[in-house]
């Protein structure tokens, strides 16, 4: 599997160069891109935000690519990318099962920790979050450290993906701290982004109710697109368009627009 990975950073290598209408020479290919789900209180399925939806078509446009999109729960999209239906959008690098090939990186994936406003600390290391419950996205993996002390060190509050309603269980004590994984890098512009998808979905926090998100990420990861060896034409077209769109700064931009001045 590595030199297969070698391979197809080598052809990344030699074609990097190739101009921007590369893409539009190429035969238009259409595979299955499998994202994770995210749902709101009442169970509905919650389109993909702005920036996720900016950044896939400027990679589709680049890489001659036309994305057939399907949402499920992280462990049947795993499941499906293993079986070879199709490509896997956002798995970490950090963490990426043996069978499959990782792209290069698009983006990083900072998680935050989210805590109530009675309830800040100060956070160093994992260690500090001794003896407390901590609320995670089912099926989800936050790096090595933390996956081998959960229910040791700490206790495990498993959630479906729905932002709110994970909120919901913080404000009502049933978790200490709301593991958040986002591409935002400053924790002012991850609590503005969480209180807008509660006005939005009219959610509102009772009166004296509040959340903080504390200034320091449990880890901060790199995410890629992920496939079996079937797919290796797919993740070489990927693989190229990413670098060009990073040495560009488009990724950058689509992910995260100039801020207005306030």
């Amino acid at each position: 599997m590595d030199g297969l990975r070698r391979t197809l950073l080598c052809g990344l290598a030699l074609l990097a160069g190739m101009p921007v209408s590369h893409a539009q020479t190429q035969p238009l290919l259409k595979p299955v891109l499998f994202i994770r789900e995210n749902r709101n209180e009442a169970g509905q399925m919650l389109p993909l935000r702005d920036e996720v939806r900016r950044l896939l078509d400027l990679i589709e446009q680049r890489a001659g690519l036309q994305f057939e999109i399907e949402r499920y729960p992280y462990p049947r999209l795993l499941e499906k990318t293993r079986n070879h239906e199709g490509i896997a959008f956002g798995l970490s690098l950090s963490r990426n099962p043996n069978e499959l090939i990782l792209s290069e990186p698009f983006m990083s994936n900072q998680v935050w920790m989210v805590v109530r406003s009675d309830g800040v600390f100060p956070f160093r290391s994992i260690e500090d979050l001794r003896g407390k419950t901590i609320g995670v996205v089912r099926g989800s993996s936050y790096g090595d450290e933390f996956d081998a002390r959960r229910n040791s060190l700490f206790k495990i509050e498993e959630d479906v993906s729905s932002h709110t309603a994970r909120l919901r269980k913080l404000m009502n004590r049933r978790m200490d701290v709301m593991l958040f994984g986002d591409f935002h890098t400053r924790a002012e512009d991850v609590s503005l982004y969480l209180h807008q998808l509660l006005a939005d979905e009219k959610s509102a926090l009772k009166p004296g109710e509040n959340f903080v998100v504390l200034e320091r990420p449990l880890l901060i990861d790199e995410l890629c697109f992920a496939a079996t060896p079937k797919h290796e034409e797919i993740l070489r077209r990927l693989n190229l368009a990413i670098t060009q769109l990073r040495r560009s700064g488009e990724l950058q931009r689509a992910l995260l627009p100039l801020r207005k001045p306030t």
